[in-house]
């Protein structure tokens, strides 16, 4: 186990020289900013980022024209690609295709594994949103003052980033200490305890922390850096409790099996009192059901 000061320097070397994304440091921020009420953010501007990223520009363009928008013509400029997908849809894409890449090219041990680790967040993302979607807003099964007066914020497609980059601090982390990475994995199988008791064990933190201070430097919103850091202890929440309390229901979600009646049991555990455990339970398996019919085409990004 590793002292506190030990702990900082690790976070400190880690923050000082962060993990990047194979594109524009400023698109990322730039496409939260231009989604959100009252922006004075361009399209132009989001369409000159990611020009500078011929891969990323590529992928737009090849989205835009797929069968899932049905045009009847070939869509030729990022303009006209972005103004059909709509900027919500491809600030998911940016960070799809930048996970992606990220993953694959992070030097990471042998143990790992990655395609297991993308399924995982995958299925933590389609649950989250599947959750934002049915517990949020005056209609939803926890709106108004249903659940102690808690509010859901986050809109689906945000949970989905959420869900999306809830553990990728595990991946800093293998990253950067592959040999603690390697005995927190193996203290989790002598110990059968989960990564975040392991990881704080051996390393004075865990991966939500690790991933949401990164996040802090990729200049992300706090209603996901709280809720990514925080989703191993929704409690500790200050600002975005709900979100928090979503996010660790979603994370719990995924690792249970198709039924009902567990999944309302795991619900009940981390959602406030006076959600409709059922219509949740519901929804969640209809999700849960999709996209392993889908074949997680998502790792395709």
């Amino acid at each position: 186990m590793q002292s506190q000061k030990e702990s900082r320097l690790f976070l400190q070397k880690l923050l000082q020289n962060p993990p990047t994304l194979p594109f524009e440091p400023k698109l990322l921020p730039l496409l939260f900013a231009v989604t959100q009420e009252g922006s004075n953010a361009s399209v132009r501007s989001v369409v000159a980022l990611i020009e500078k990223s011929p891969r990323l520009a590529t992928r737009v363009l090849t989205v835009a024209n797929s069968a899932a928008y049905g045009l009847e013509f070939k869509v030729s400029t990022l303009q006209r690609a972005i103004s059909i997908m709509g900027l919500r849809e491809v600030r998911l894409l940016v960070l799809m295709v930048g996970m992606s890449s990220f993953i694959r090219e992070a030097q990471l041990p042998k143990s790992f594994d990655t395609a297991a680790f993308w399924k995982h967040l995958l299925f933590v993302a389609t649950i989250a949103r599947t959750l934002a979607d049915v517990l949020g807003g005056d209609n939803g099964v926890c709106g108004a003052s249903a659940c102690a007066g808690e509010r859901l914020v986050m809109v689906p497609d945000e949970a989905y980033i959420a869900g999306l980059l809830h553990d990728v601090g595990k991946i800093f982390f293998a990253a950067a200490r592959p040999d603690l990475w390697e005995k927190t994995a193996e203290m989790e199988q002598a110990e059968n305890c989960g990564s975040s008791e392991a990881e704080t064990a051996q390393l004075g933190m865990d991966h939500g922390l690790i991933g949401a201070a990164v996040m802090h430097q990729w200049k992300l919103p706090l209603v996901l850096t709280e809720p990514i850091n925080l989703h191993h202890s929704p409690e500790l929440a200050t600002t975005y409790k709900m979100e928090a309390r979503l996010l660790a229901a979603a994370n719990a979600l995924a690792h249970c099996s198709h039924d009902a009646l567990i999944l309302r049991s795991k619900a009940g555990e981390h959602l406030p009192e006076g959600c409709d455990l059922d219509a949740v339970s519901a929804a969640v398996l209809e999700s849960m059901v999709r996209i392993q019919e889908t074949g997680f085409a998502e790792l395709d990004a």
